[in-house]
């Protein structure tokens, strides 16, 4: 029988036994790398103007320059292959142009930076990341129902790994 998980936001680290909390970077962005090409521009200032990027850390940086960075090479390099997708092989044969191979090896590297960064809804919710577009329902709600806002009672400490999606 597996062993039941613990509720949202009530995982504590065995070693201190203080909640794992996630700082926030929301406003330390830094710059991209010189010479990206106009798509992986507008990539990486989706990322940025995103919620998940909130819950980022500096320790983030490395990957997060990985990942622009390959989806460049991989948006270059599919454009240029994409002018001759079929070349001539060794003996004659026609072959898928070889830089597709190039191409896709950027696209799997970008593809497990993106699982690692929380990018898209699947990724978000293997990572346990909530984007919750109904949070100020659940919070009339909560008031309406038991939990107070006026500060009689405190309200529990919200979800680090929720975010709001300002909807």
């Amino acid at each position: 029988m597996p062993r039941t998980k613990k509720p949202a936001g009530a995982t504590v680290d065995r070693r201190n036994g203080r909640r794992a909390d996630l700082t926030a970077v929301a406003g330390q962005r830094f710059e991209p790398p010189a010479g990206l090409s106009d798509e992986a521009m507008a990539a990486w200032d989706a990322y940025w103007s995103d919620t998940v990027a909130s819950v980022g850390t500096p320790v983030d940086r490395a990957l997060l320059l990985r990942w622009v960075t390959e989806l460049d090479r991989y948006l270059r390099t599919v454009a240029e292959a994409d002018l001759d997708p079929l070349s001539t092989g060794s003996t004659g044969q026609v072959v898928e142009n070889p830089l597709y191979k190039v191409a896709y090896r950027a696209l799997d590297a970008v593809e497990r930076c993106e699982r690692q960064m929380g990018a898209g809804g699947l990724n978000r919710s293997n990572l346990g990341i909530a984007v919750l577009a109904e949070r100020r329902s659940l919070a009339d709600m909560n008031a309406r129902y038991g939990g107070r806002d006026d500060g009689a009672a405190e309200l529990p400490q919200p979800d680090p790994r929720v975010i709001d999606a300002g909807f």
